[in-house]
């Protein structure tokens, strides 16, 4: 690979990166201001910074899966709905979701993405995903928690798992089961991406 070609991929990852940066962060901005909440507000509920939640709306700063996992629950809405949703909302709720309908959320910075497996709900309790963890991704450097209850298992690669400060490291076909208010995070310290089916369960 010549050295311009390799300049040219590095710009086009780092526009692709910028162009998911925004997006994610109009989407909350989006949901924040449909509850008439102030950036001052969600802070207070997240407890997150205002001056991150403004740089993440703005596109500036990244989210990871933690600060999702905050904003949602000061929201308080599924993690799902962390997705900009493209489907029809005025629909009732679905059964079934096409593969073209699935609805994908790059958090490229992390090294994590997510695709959103579920079909649409109004009301939605429990969100299947299928989640990417490249080599040296990770959710975030410190635990976190939020609402709700989770399950997986790895169908490719593998992760290391943190569960009240121990670790456990599971290979294909591991699968886990805990309570998301426990603190948790996550991380591919593997050479390969990882897959995970991950199961999201809010009450």
């Amino acid at each position: 690979m010549s050295e311009n070609s390799g300049s040219e991929q590095a710009r086009s990852a780092s526009l692709h990166t910028e162009k998911a940066d925004h997006a994610v962060g109009a989407h909350i901005r989006h949901l924040r201001q449909a509850r008439s909440m102030s950036i001052k507000s969600l802070a207070e509920r997240s407890g997150l910074s205002i001056a991150l939640i403004s740089q993440i709306e703005r596109g500036i700063s990244s989210a990871s899966v933690r600060v999702l996992a905050k904003l949602a629950d000061g929201l308080n809405v599924a993690i799902s709905d962390m997705f900009e949703q493209g489907l029809d909302h005025t629909t009732p709720d679905r059964v079934v979701a096409r593969k073209q309908d699935h609805q994908r959320i790059d958090l490229n910075r992390t090294g994590i993405s997510k695709e959103l497996l579920t079909p649409f709900n109004t009301d939605p309790h429990l969100d299947i995903y299928l989640m990417t963890i490249e080599p040296d991704g990770s959710s975030s450097e410190e635990d976190f928690v939020h609402q709700g209850e989770e399950a997986g298992v790895v169908l490719e690669g593998g992760m290391e798992l943190f569960v009240d400060g121990k670790r456990y490291v599971l290979g294909e076909g591991d699968s886990f089961r805990f309570a998301s208010s426990r603190p948790h995070r996550y991380r591919n310290a593997g050479w390969k991406s990882a897959k995970i089916m991950w199961v999201n369960y809010r009450s």
